[in-house]
């Protein structure tokens, strides 16, 4: 009977413990993924009030700022969209996000215009300066129909070809019919041209709709201040070597405030992960010195990560190991480790610790890549991985990366394996 007591309270001990992992990240992702927070862009100050959220939680934890602030400021450009965005075919309201979206570099723009077909000669520059000035195009709205054009030019040249026919014309704007599901971005620059994205279905059912009402309005900044955040815990040591952390806080945005990509997997969810590193070496102590980094500016080109890198806080040559962590909310098929290539022996201890300790189900590797923060620093010779999970929900820079609809499914043991990691580092 006292060994059966004894297991189910080491077991309560441990369950509580993994429980508190997974509920701190909720609560993390649950406050960042909120409409309050627009997206966490450069809309209603989103960018802002997630910044200060995430510097009172490493206050919490413990940290210090590493320099003078938390915050380390730097500006950006952005093409934003303070206003609902509406758009009707036909008299037909039609839903943002959902049935049509506009491209993140569109500009503002009002009324009610004819849609006329239209095809693209070629990927050639020529046709398609001639395109710009087709007297049957002013004033109207071109329609292209992706699925054919990319056929015809292929995929490479199509998305040349409209990504030129966006910057200038005499046609008010652009309607591109897509099978692709939504996915938007942040943007750095603003078109002379809006365009407007259709699904395929949606448009079918309208039966070639013949005039768009549209009323678009849209910001550019060219020099927006967001802001770093980044926390400091000493070690026990006294060796200068030091663990980085590194998540970005920030998404892509709003379009107005009732169309918001909330990104909760991205990365609310990465964020959640590296506070709660923080809030457990906090308590903790470190061997070795470790700094927490929350970028700002990742979805508009890494501009937060490559700011810092240009004007750090800390010696990157001291920089022992550097975990980038984005999309930690899934984990149904494990994890990706980017650089796992390059830095054999460390993605090697990674994957003994999990088969060891049988935390997800798997640890995979990939090369290097340049499409997170961990790369200005690659760039410097900082050793590091970049690691997202794997599985789960199919959200990704749309309207349903949701709190509500983010599973979770390995918060815990993702958690418990990158603890034992750096534990072993």
């Amino acid at each position: 009977m006292k060994i059966k007591l004894v297991l189910v309270s080491l077991f309560l001990i441990v369950s509580g413990k993994l429980f508190s992992q997974v509920e701190y990240g909720k609560s993390v992702v649950k406050v960042l993924a909120s409409d309050k927070f627009a997206g966490r862009g450069y809309v209603f100050n989103g960018d802002k009030k997630a910044a200060s959220f995430v510097t009172q939680e490493m206050k919490k934890s413990g940290l210090q700022p590493l320099g003078n602030s938390f915050e380390q400021p730097f500006d950006l450009a952005a093409n934003i969209f303070p206003k609902t965005a509406k758009i009707s075919m036909d008299n037909n309201p039609l839903k943002m996000g959902k049935d049509v979206l506009i491209d993140a570099t569109s500009p503002s723009i009002k009324g009610t215009f004819d849609i006329v077909p239209a095809e693209l000669p070629s990927a050639d520059l020529a046709d398609l300066k001639k395109m710009q000035t087709d007297a049957q195009f002013k004033n109207k709205i071109i329609f292209i129909d992706e699925a054919n054009h990319i056929k015809k030019i292929t995929a490479d040249g199509y998305r040349k070809s409209l990504a030129f026919l966006m910057t200038e014309g005499n046609y008010a704007a652009i309607l591109v019919k897509t099978k692709q599901k939504f996915t938007w971005r942040g943007a750095t620059l603003q078109n002379k041209i809006p365009v407007i994205y259709i699904q395929e279905s949606v448009y079918d059912l309208l039966k070639q709709p013949h005039h768009i009402t549209l009323d678009i309005t849209a910001k550019f900044q060219p020099a927006y201040q967001s802001q770093n955040v980044c926390g400091f815990l000493k070690g026990t040591s006294n060796s200068d070597s030091t663990i980085v952390v590194t998540a970005h806080y920030d998404h892509i945005g709003s379009i107005g405030k009732k169309v918001i990509f909330n990104g909760a997997n991205d990365n609310a969810s990465g964020t959640a992960m590296m506070l709660y590193l923080a809030n457990y070496y906090g308590k903790n102590k470190p061997k070795y010195n470790m700094i927490f980094l929350a970028f700002s500016g990742e979805e508009s080109g890494l501009l937060g990560s490559k700011f810092y890198v240009n004007n750090p806080l800390n010696n990157l040559s001291k920089i022992k190991f550097l975990l980038n962590l984005d999309m930690a909310g899934t984990g149904d098929d494990g994890i990706q480790v980017v650089n796992g290539t390059e830095f054999k022996k460390e993605f090697e201890l990674l994957q003994r610790i999990n088969a060891e300790k049988g935390y997800l189900p798997k640890v995979l590797v990939r090369g290097p890549m340049n499409r997170s923060d961990h790369f200005p620093f690659y760039e410097k010779g900082v050793p590091c991985f970049f690691i997202y999970t794997l599985g789960g929900i199919a959200a990704y820079h749309d309207i349903f990366d949701r709190y509500e609809t983010l599973p979770f499914t390995k918060f815990n043991g993702y958690a418990n394996l990158l603890i034992q990691f750096l534990s072993q580092l």
